[in-house]
């Protein structure tokens, strides 16, 4: 009883003190919350002086400010609002000023949220929430945070709950890092085993559009190096073809809408602002709120090099700042889709060589069979040419064999001019420079070297050369892309009329075309179009020759950046036709 009363008469003298000094005496410590409360003239708030505080209030207050773990309080019906130093870095902005005032107009904006939270307690339960979402606006903006937290009741001296304890502990920036963790495992996981580009793009926009919490919209656009725009390889979010998803992208700078030129220049994030404002309009999304920024990423292509520069663009989170964290999660997003896409081209590359030998070795394959079959007959024959030589006097007979034994040297020799041709047109010495060439003066020499032939077939070669009379070309190509086509004309004639073989030219933009067309046996191109042009490769067992022409042919028109190609139809004729690009005069 002694004891009470000693209390009793302590708490009464502290009562007749000052409100500033009773603040003082009740509330000592706390940092820089102790010493608001202390000054704060709480006479103008809800709650009235401190001296006419419950006891309850005081020392749930008290109990506040002494822990270092972040803390408040809310009392009284309007649920006026104490914290620590502690709580206050979680409230930001909103303080000082939510110190002492209710809670309501100050979380307005969550406040269905909190509700929910606050009713259960305010009956007398406990509650209790793990990485829990909160939508504050703290910054200025709805913010996305997370917390874990627990609220429980207090109890005035009646019995009855007139306050709330609120204990929490921020936990956003480990929910962010689980969750763009768990996003650069599925980049990882979804682009391991692309392997072509085009896969990788569309593996790359899988994974990324798995948080689209942090990334609400990307394109994947990319610039081959000579070319003036970029194309859009892969998306989601934003429908392609909108004005903020174009198709294309031009490469020169100064461009109003996403400034490709600049971020490869700079080859660093580049961030745009005002979205809306910027393309006028913006498409509906799925967003709580439209975004408002996005970041430009060139990407690298770690070791591998690549012809190609891939710009990703990344829409930022309205509900996050841009902050240190945020930056760094994407320059690990630009370094792993950037080693994915540079892994799929290398991929594909090899994949494209390999594809390449098989193809050169099956047709060395191909040229073992054809040149021992050319080969052995005129060996063959040699040989016995050669017996029946030494076999005959002096006279008109060892004449005749001496003659034809020039003919089968001239096989021989042709065959393996044609090796040296091909070997020469893909690896050999420089390109010939493009001079200006009139085409009736190649015209006149292939025809001068053809006339016999045709003549002993009957055949006609017809030429037309009004359209287009010259071309800047290296006149030796030229010569032997007409020589080798009507040759071929010639010996793939019909056998049941004579040959009729047709030049002429014509101009197609800044190109020249030239077309051979035959009325002979004709050529099945469903089936035989990929072999048409493979080295060492003959339709058809007449005649002789290793298969080089056709394929000399195509080499040299694709090096020089012209087409080869060919129509026919089966026993009416076959047309190719060859377009030059007409080369400028040199300055």
């Amino acid at each position: 009883m002694a004891a009470r009363a000693f209390m009793s008469s302590s708490s009464l003298s502290d009562d007749n003190l000052p409100d500033e000094a009773l603040a003082a005496r009740l509330f000592p410590g706390g940092g820089e919350m102790g010493r608001r409360i202390r000054a704060l003239d709480w006479a103008q708030t809800q709650l009235g002086p401190v001296c006419t505080w419950p006891q309850s209030l005081r020392t749930a207050v008290s109990i506040m400010l002494g822990s270092r773990f972040p803390m408040m309080v809310h009392w009284g019906p309007e649920l006026v609002q104490f914290y620590n130093d502690g709580y206050s870095r979680i409230l930001q902005d909103k303080h000082p000023g939510a110190l002492g005032q209710p809670a309501e107009p100050w979380w307005r904006e969550m406040w269905p949220f909190l509700s929910n939270i606050f009713d259960p307690v305010l009956r007398g339960e406990s509650t209790f929430f793990e990485n829990g979402l909160v939508l504050p606006n703290r910054q200025g903006f709805v913010e996305e945070a997370y917390f874990t937290f627990s609220h429980s009741p207090i109890h005035d001296e009646a019995g009855n709950i007139s306050g709330i304890y609120v204990t929490a502990l921020e936990t956003t920036t480990t929910v962010l890092q689980q969750r763009r963790l768990a996003l650069l495992s599925q980049l990882t996981s979804q682009t391991a085993l692309s392997a072509r580009p085009a896969e990788a793009a569309q593996h790359l926009m899988a994974a990324l559009a798995t948080n689209t919490d942090d990334i609400p919209f990307a394109l994947l656009y990319a610039r081959p190096a000579t070319a003036p725009e970029a194309e859009l390889r892969a998306w989601f979010g934003l429908p392609a073809g909108e004005p903020a998803a174009p198709a294309t992208l031009p490469a020169q700078p100064g461009q109003v809408g996403w400034p490709l030129a600049e971020a490869l220049a700079a080859n660093a994030p580049l961030l745009i602002e005002s979205l809306a404002e910027r393309f006028a309009s913006w498409p509906a999304g799925d967003w709580p709120e439209l975004p408002t920024k996005a970041l430009l990423l060139p990407l690298q292509g770690g070791t591998t090099s690549t012809s190609v520069r891939h710009v990703l663009i990344v829409g930022l989170s309205a509900r996050r700042p841009l902050d240190a964290a945020y930056l760094d999660f994407f320059n690990l997003v630009t370094d792993y889709a950037g080693r994915a896409l540079a892994r799929a081209a290398a991929a594909h590359e090899a994949q494209r060589f390999n594809q390449t030998l098989r193809e050169t070795n099956a047709s060395l394959d191909s040229f073992v069979h054809i040149v021992a079959h050319d080969l052995k007959g005129p060996v063959t024959n040699l040989q016995s040419l050669l017996d029946v030589y030494h076999e005959e006097a002096p006279g008109p007979t060892q004449d005749h064999v001496m003659s034809l034994l020039g003919q089968e040297i001239n096989r021989l020799s042709g065959t393996m001019q044609g090796m040296l041709q091909v070997l020469y047109t893909q690896h050999g010495a420089a390109v010939p420079a493009p001079e200006l060439v009139l085409f009736a003066e190649v015209y006149a020499t292939v025809q001068a070297e053809v006339a016999d032939l045709v003549h002993q077939q009957l055949g006609q070669l017809v030429a037309n050369f009004q359209a287009a009379p010259s071309v800047r070309y290296p006149r030796l190509y030229l010569e032997s892309i007409l020589k080798n086509l009507v040759h071929n004309a010639l010996k793939y004639r019909a056998a049941t009329r004579p040959p009729v073989i047709q030049v002429q030219t014509r101009r197609q933009g800044a190109a020249v075309v030239l077309t051979v067309a035959d009325n002979g046996r004709g050529i099945d191109l469903d089936r035989d179009r990929k072999r048409l042009f493979q080295p060492f490769s003959r339709l058809t067992a007449d005649g002789e020759g290793a298969g080089l022409g056709l394929h000399m042919i195509q080499t040299i028109v694709q090096h020089r950046g012209g087409t080869l190609d060919v129509s026919s139809t089966l026993g009416q004729g076959t047309t190719f036709t060859v377009m030059l690009p007409d080369a400028p005069p040199a300055k």
